[in-house]
Formats: C-alpha cells, sequence, structure tokens
C-alpha cells in the first residue's frame, strides 16, 4: 500500500512540473510587451475626477488591497514619486506625464520588478460628467508570468480592479 502512495505522489509532482513547463513554454511564445484598455463613464466633471486620480494620499482608502501608500522625494525634474504597499510587496511609481485635468501618465519607477510599463488616464468632457479611458502599455518580462497574466488572470485585469474601485469611490 506504501508503494501506491508514493507513486501516486510522483505522478501528482510530475505532473505539476509537466504543466509548469508548459506553461513557460506558452508565455515564451507570447511578446513581453501588452496594451490593455478600459473605460468609464462619470457623472463628475473632469476637475473633480481628477483630483481623485492624483491624490496619492487618499489611494488607501478606496482601492481595494492597498495597505498603505509612501510619498518618495520628486525625481531631479519635479516629477512626483510615490510607492504602494498590498500583500504582494511594493511598487514604486512616478509621473511621466500631466495635463490637468485632461491627461495623466503613471509609469513604474522600479526596475527590479519582472513588469513593468505605463498608464494613461485620458479624461474626456461628456455632458456635465466625463468618461475615463485608462490604457496600459506593460511588459511582463517572465515567460510564467506572461502566461498567467494573458491565460489565467487576464492582462487588462487590473485595469478593470482599478476602474471599479474608482466608479464606488466616485458614486
Amino acid at each position: 500500500m506504501n508503494g501506491w502512495l508514493w507513486t501516486g505522489a510522483g505522478i501528482v509532482v510530475a505532473a505539476g512540473a509537466g504543466a509548469l513547463l508548459a506553461a513557460r513554454a506558452a508565455g515564451r511564445r507570447l511578446p513581453v510587451e501588452h496594451v490593455s484598455e478600459g473605460g468609464l463613464d462619470l457623472d463628475q466633471p473632469p476637475g473633480a475626477v481628477w483630483d481623485v486620480l492624483t491624490d496619492i494620499d487618499l489611494f488607501p482608502a478606496w482601492r481595494p488591497g492597498l495597505s498603505h501608500v509612501e510619498r518618495l522625494p520628486a525625481t531631479a525634474g519635479g516629477r512626483t514619486r510615490w510607492r504602494e504597499y498590498d500583500k504582494h510587496g511594493h511598487t514604486t511609481y512616478e509621473v511621466v506625464e500631466e495635463e490637468a485635468p485632461h491627461r495623466l501618465v503613471t509609469g513604474i519607477a522600479d526596475p527590479d520588478l519582472p513588469y513593468g510599463g505605463t498608464w494613461t488616464y485620458v479624461l474626456t468632457p461628456a455632458g456635465a460628467g466625463c468618461t475615463l479611458t485608462v490604457t496600459e502599455r506593460g511588459e511582463v518580462y517572465k515567460p510564467l508570468h506572461r502566461a498567467i497574466g494573458h491565460y489565467v488572470t487576464g492582462e487588462d485585469a487590473a485595469i478593470h480592479r482599478y476602474l471599479g474601485a474608482l466608479a464606488h469611490r466616485m458614486a
């Protein structure tokens, strides 16, 4: 009986290793770069939405999973920088471009992460409110992470989580 248990355990380990190798191989076939987009119609004018998008200190109050934010010294060029903390660790961001209250580009400013990229927020007036479009231009460097992001979680999952939280905050 004991031999059957070891044989079964060996089969499970081999199957798991095979699945891992298959996922890595699938990830190698995917491009490092991807573009994802999402949008949201809001009843508030661009200026009111801009204030929420740029108030770094209040991010943890409306973004689920974000435990806290640490403001960092501005870059030599005066760009705003901050670090976000969640259950997976932390990520450093900076403002790459801003044209208040219509266009904001933020980027990951942490070169040691297995991913990078930018998010571009565009606020377009629409009646008394506005439409927010968020475009992620991301890079995922590790093949296994690319496969998981593409086939399991979806490359646009972070945008949709963000927009859902923002819609709740603006309601």
